[in-house]
């Protein structure tokens, strides 16, 4: 009767070991239809020269961390500092959009072979063409699953888009997408979320102190409340 007590209980503890994995396996698969850009992917081409060119000149260390995305790292020109002595490298460029992002992921991501990658790129849903919150979250899904195949121990974050007063009649949308790709974050391995909306928000609404004149692209000030979010966390990945 031991035996078959010790067998069940076997049974019973290797299928709940499977079924915790099923249900936190990574779902890659799409939740909407494909989007196809209304513009030119090559578009910010001089931008990634520029790049080829400060890496001809002095190549980063392999293990460092790569910021890759939009415009608010573009713009971060002192991340770096903000950020020593973490081994920074900044490939944010123009006002890159995840389709950009993903096509650039070769010259801006993967031949840096990062120990870590921060994502952040919220233009998806500001352009001409709609793309719906499931369209941005399957476009970051698929960026960071082209990292975990070339570069399987890379730590990944995913920055949340930003509360930006430009773009706050939209904040719905935003916040869904956000929602949608933390719930995927949440069941990919060696990937976790930042959320910046508690140091960017006053009284309910975007704190418009910490923005520059176009209420969209952070000041000093912003990038200091950004640093106080993203350092701590950082250091923990090196």
């Amino acid at each position: 009767m031991s035996t078959i007590l010790f067998t069940m209980k076997k049974y019973v503890f290797i299928l709940g070991f499977f079924s915790i994995i099923a249900c936190h396996k990574p779902n890659f698969n799409a939740l909407d239809k494909p989007w196809e850009p209304d513009y030119s992917v090559t578009r910010s081409e001089s931008a990634i020269k520029e790049f080829e060119k400060q890496d001809a000149d002095k190549m980063p260390a392999p293990g460092g961390i790569v910021l890759a995305g939009s415009s608010t790292f573009t713009k971060w020109t002192n991340a770096d500092k903000d950020l020593a002595p973490l081994p920074i490298i900044n490939r944010g460029f123009g006002g890159s959009t995840l389709p950009e992002v993903i096509h650039y992921s070769d010259q801006t991501i993967l031949k840096y072979h990062p120990k870590t990658v921060v994502i952040y790129c919220e233009n998806d849903m500001f352009g001409s063409k709609p793309k719906s919150p499931e369209q941005v979250r399957d476009a970051y899904v698929t960026l960071t699953k082209m990292i975990h195949d070339k570069e399987p121990d890379a730590k990944i974050y995913g920055v949340s888009l930003k509360p930006s007063p430009s773009r706050w009649n939209k904040r719905e949308d935003v916040v869904k997408a956000n929602k949608l790709i933390q719930d995927f974050i949440k069941s990919d391995r060696n990937h976790e979320y930042i959320d910046v909306w508690p140091v960017m928000m006053k009284n309910g609404r975007p704190d418009g102190t910490i923005f520059l004149g176009d209420s969209l692209h952070m000041n000093e000030e912003g990038y200091r409340r950004w640093t106080t979010v993203l350092k701590p966390i950082l250091e923990k990945s090196m």
